[in-house]
């Protein structure tokens, strides 16, 4: 293995990471409690679901309290989401004041409900209105400003190059490019040549995000395309330590086993026991059972385990469940 791909220090603006390696905003999932278990697993950076420029504006209750950020997961970035500039501005403002270390602006977002509104990946096709939202939401905060985009709405269009120069040219601190066209969503190989490409005219750092599933695929993913550093999804999720493995690899060349089924059993309790002392008992694991399911894949059972996820209320119940997870005779 080559060292043309490496795990090291990363700076955006003012802000300096411990290594290059990055939790990616995942709706319904990077809340406070996830983002907590990525960064003890070894990420750099971790970031927020993303949120509505709009709801912020209007003081939404439930938006603002998704800004609650704890000091142990710092540093954090958030990203918001928006076609109005004057009111990305204002919730880029209230993004800082939360205490967030970078704020992100989402320029990829594939999902029909943001394309609605004139937001996300429909903003490729705007450039200037890309550029009056940048300056504006520039003029107005401290904390770097970085955008999170796609490589164009379609197969074979790259848009990433001239993206980057309008983001350099206003100031952005970096970007991170999604390998996939928009109309993609999360499916398909990502366009490394187009990354590499966009990489080329960069004077800020590019971050690379898509496809990204172990440490060879991250790996690769750095070497082809030259970025400075890499945004893990949902790879992560079930895995937080997926982080750990990566720069390990990156720093010796060796792949380390993957998470045992008993400590993936370890780690959904560890979710579990921080989601209900974040949002109380029987809420905190109501909310993991739409995530529980990428901790048990592939465990013996998995289908009737998940099954009775679903009915549990408490910690006591899990354990109950977890315990009997290689008794096959429970399961049937």
């Amino acid at each position: 293995m080559n060292k043309t791909a490496v795990c090291t220090q990363l700076k955006i603006g003012k802000l300096e990471l411990k290594n290059n390696l990055m939790l990616a905003p995942m709706a319904g999932v990077t809340d406070s409690v996830f983002r907590l278990l990525a960064k003890e697993g070894g990420a750099g950076l971790v970031c927020a679901e993303m949120l509505s420029s709009n709801a912020l504006s209007y003081n939404d209750k439930k938006t603002r309290k998704m800004l609650n950020l704890s000091e142990e997961e710092h540093p954090v970035s958030v990203q918001i989401f928006g076609s109005n500039p004057g009111v990305m501005a204002e919730a880029a403002k209230i993004v800082e004041d939360s205490g967030a270390a970078v704020v992100d602006i989402n320029f990829g977002c594939p999902v029909n409900k943001v394309i609605k509104t004139g937001a996300g990946a429909s903003l490729l096709k705007n450039q200037k209105l890309m550029c009056d939202i940048l300056e504006k939401v520039i003029s107005v905060v401290k904390i770097p400003v970085t955008v999170k985009t796609r490589t164009g709405n379609l197969l074979n269009e790259n848009l990433a190059p001239q993206i980057i120069k309008l983001c350099q040219e206003t100031g952005v601190s970096a970007v991170i490019i999604h390998g996939r066209a928009a109309e993609f969503m999360h499916s398909g190989a990502p366009d490394l040549k187009a990354i590499k490409e966009a990489v080329a005219v960069a004077k800020i750092p590019i971050i690379g995000n898509g496809g990204i599933y172990d440490e060879k695929s991250a790996f690769e993913f750095m070497d082809a395309t030259g970025c400075s550093g890499i945004m893990v999804g949902r790879a992560a999720i079930g895995d937080p330590h997926i982080f750990n493995r990566i720069e390990y690899y990156f720093r010796n060349g060796e792949v380390l086993k993957s998470p045992s089924w008993e400590l993936r059993a370890e780690y959904l309790k560890r979710h579990a026991k921080l989601s209900m002392d974040y949002y109380g008992g029987k809420i905190g694991i109501i909310r993991l059972r739409k995530l529980a399911p990428y901790y048990l894949k592939g465990l013996p059972n998995a289908t009737r385990i998940r099954e009775r996820f679903n009915h549990i209320e408490n910690l006591y119940q899990l354990d109950e469940l977890l315990s009997h997870v290689w008794k096959s005779p429970y399961f049937e």
